[in-house]
């Protein structure tokens, strides 16, 4: 590690996260994962069918949101259209949401 990855660590750990974190939605969305997350308790879930091809969809959604602040600050030229306000919204929903599943982020 070098001292200039310290001044500002958000753009190096996405640099890490990013690529791996795509991979893995990569293989959820092609169902190689052998489990998902216990979505008991997801609101999005009470009127509908639990079944295991809603579950991966809801996943693959969740590490969309996830992948978001991680892919801005590695492409913010990217994002140049979004107005500032909906793309602080969409780091800040993603980042919550990497922390709320972060330990379910294996294969």
């Amino acid at each position: 590690m070098n001292k200039e990855e310290l001044y500002n660590l958000k753009y190096v750990l996405a640099e890490y996260i990013y690529p791996r974190l795509k991979a893995f939605k990569e293989k959820v969305d092609r169902k190689e994962t052998p489990s998902l997350p216990n979505f008991k308790n997801e609101s999005y879930f009470e009127e509908k069918k639990m079944s295991v091809d809603s579950m991966f969809k809801f996943w693959s959604q969740r590490l969309e949101e996830m992948l978001f602040p991680f892919e801005y600050y590695n492409f913010p030229e990217k994002f140049e259209d979004m107005e500032s306000d909906y793309i602080k919204e969409k780091i800040k929903k993603g980042l919550e949401t990497f922390a709320k599943y972060y330990n379910d982020l294996w294969i």
